[in-house]
């Protein structure tokens, strides 16, 4: 799992991406799909060099909360796509697919639109209980 980052419209959009169809579509088909746009959490938290993503929602339909996480170096594109979000993206799937020396996404039709995101600090994040929790489960995460 990883993100990509599109800049060109009125709202940033944020692509999780994933190297296999067959996940791509579960992960929409049995979770996502049934989360309510306005429920949906998108957390950054930052440390020197790298931040972990949190995608989260606190299913009423599902009854359960699901979570994607993943710890990411920064980059220049993480940068600018934090810079250009005010709190509000467009949301996408879409399947990495090595090409030799270059890669190709495949983007899928499927959509959200996320108005809760929020670039935290190390001293924010308690604030966030799920973001909290969420930080025990990477070993290869730690906020020096």
């Amino acid at each position: 799992m990883g993100l990509g980052y599109h800049f060109y419209d009125v709202h940033p959009k944020v692509f999780l991406t994933f190297d296999k169809r067959r996940t791509l579509v579960n992960a929409w088909n049995k979770i996502i799909k049934w989360w309510p746009d306005d429920e949906i959490r998108m957390r950054f938290m930052e440390t020197n060099d790298s931040f972990l993503f949190v995608l989260y929602n606190q299913s009423r339909i599902l009854n359960s909360t699901w979570v994607f996480l993943k710890h990411l170096k920064t980059s220049e594109n993480y940068l600018k796509f934090k810079e250009d979000c005010k709190g509000i993206i467009n949301f996408g799937l879409a399947v990495y697919i090595p090409k030799k020396e270059l890669y190709e996404l495949e983007i899928f039709k499927y959509k959200k639109r996320i108005t809760d995101v929020k670039f935290l600090n190390s001293s924010e994040v308690y604030q966030d209980f799920i973001v909290l929790k969420s930080k025990e489960y990477l070993p290869s995460f730690s906020d020096k």
